[in-house]
């Protein structure tokens, strides 16, 4: 029930119910860009430097209005664009034959 009820949230609403609220104890290059976000802008803890944060969000090419808008999505539409890339991509890869040579 709490997983239904959960995919109608945004990041941030999860956030006030103490859903992803823990400690991110993994280098800057292996954090999601969600994760990247709440460590540099929203006061999540890392044992990672803020620098070494700021230049990976930097490397990334990043934005507080990206920060803004992704953390205000409903998980429900995560989850939808998500699936449709994968399905996209899956169309993509069926759509070329291989051509063999003749013996």
């Amino acid at each position: 029930m709490f997983l239904l009820i959960l995919t109608g949230c945004t990041h941030n609403q999860a956030k006030h119910v103490n859903a992803n609220t823990s400690a991110i104890n993994i280098y800057p290059q292996y954090m999601s860009n969600i994760q990247l976000c709440d460590t540099l802008y929203y006061g999540r803890r890392s044992n990672q430097t803020q620098a070494a944060i700021g230049a990976e969000f930097n490397r990334r090419g990043l934005s507080k209005s990206w920060c803004q808008r992704e953390t205000n999505k409903l998980y429900m539409i995560h989850a939808y664009e998500y699936l449709s890339k994968k399905l996209d991509s899956k169309s993509n890869n069926q759509g070329s034959p291989v051509v063999l040579p003749a013996n």
